[in-house]
């Protein structure tokens, strides 16, 4: 894994860091401070440097090489623009909310979310310029991993994860790539403990390890949820009504994008798709068609904000192939297209 020491330098008063290029940025750091320092820290240790002393509620903590734990609650107070450069890693971003402009290859980033995971994929070297917002509460865990050992650290067979993840391992794809996962109520406990660290001395080694393992194992399940069941999956035909459609509507969360035939997800479950349309509507209020259209267009949404990529990739990650049709669904939604909707949520946040 690369994740190189990160730099910060202070912003010139009047500057608008909307309006400033990604190369116009990198010549500010001439004269730095540094922030963290992960390669050169010992392990089960923090890795903050001086600067962090302005982050408060900021905690950076290497497990060992491979392993690198973030917890951020903390305020910026002053325009500050942050350098690292990272690679070969996998991060598993759990989000309360987080409001910043990013830099990663040549597109720039503003992240404005709400609960949610951020699965980012970074095979090969990149630089990377965060800006955050100012007296805007920052509130995040981050966990992260060496990307081309990820499935042997945790002997975890690889037929289990997304075609993507497997297309990044193998080198078949060497850009950034990004997968938004709506959070169920079962991960939020365990997720936000990590802003309240119950422990001290040598005990909290004990204690970030452990919490990275979790984390890492919440991020990993996700990913393996988000892959489509298939034909051999288990069916316990003993389970009550209520549990199969609940269980229908956690498959589909996973699998807004490319659903599983109703046909298909019937016998998985084992009901009649009679029932299970009816169930479902009946239960959650909205159709089965209805409620994917729904999560495809909400993490259409967080992605837009993260303006990482065009609407076009933007309406093929969230399950459209034709770009029209995105567009249509979009502003059948939101009355309004994916472009006008991303242009108006940037003059909001200005």
């Amino acid at each position: 894994m690369i994740y190189g020491d990160e730099y910060l330098v202070d912003v010139t008063s009047g500057e608008n860091l909307d309006d400033i290029s990604r190369r116009e940025i990198s010549k500010w750091f001439r004269q730095t401070e540094r922030l963290t320092h992960f390669n050169s820290s010992p392990d089960f240790s923090p890795t903050l440097d001086r600067a962090a002393s302005r982050f408060e509620g900021l905690l950076c903590y290497r497990i060992n090489k491979d392993r690198l734990i973030e917890i951020n609650d903390a305020v910026v107070r002053s325009p500050v623009v942050i350098r690292n450069r990272v690679g070969d890693v996998i991060s598993f971003q759990f989000v309360s909310s987080v409001k910043r402009s990013e830099f990663l290859g040549k597109r720039k980033n503003v992240h404005d979310l709400g609960p949610a995971l951020i699965v980012s994929v970074v095979p090969e070297p990149e630089t990377t310029y965060r800006v955050p917002k100012t007296n805007t509460p920052i509130r995040h865990v981050v966990v992260h991993a060496t990307l081309s050992t990820l499935l042997q650290q945790v002997s975890e067979d690889r037929r289990a994860y997304p075609d993507w993840l497997l297309d990044c391992l193998d080198g078949k794809h060497v850009k950034p790539r990004q997968r938004v996962f709506f959070l169920e109520d079962v991960h939020r406990d365990p997720i936000w403990s990590s802003f309240h660290l119950p422990v001290s001395g040598s005990l909290l080694k004990h204690w970030m390890s452990a919490k990275y393992d979790e984390l890492l194992c919440i991020g990993l399940q996700i990913l393996k949820n988000s892959r489509n069941r298939t034909e051999a999956d288990p069916i316990d035909l003993d389970l009550p009504y209520g549990e199969k459609i609940r269980r229908a509507r956690v498959i589909l969360s996973m699998e807004y994008a490319n659903p599983p035939p109703l046909p298909k997800l019937a016998r998985q479950l084992g009901m009649s798709e009679t029932r299970l349309k009816s169930g479902f509507k009946a239960m959650n209020g909205t159709t089965i068609m209805q409620f994917c259209i729904s999560n495809r267009i909400e993490a259409a949404k967080i992605l837009l904000k993260e303006n990482r990529q065009s609407i076009s990739d933007i309406g093929t990650i969230v399950g459209y192939e034709d770009h029209s049709a995105f567009s249509r669904a979009f502003r059948r939604y939101c009355s309004q297209s994916p472009k006008e909707w991303r242009r108006l949520h940037r003059e909001q946040a200005d």
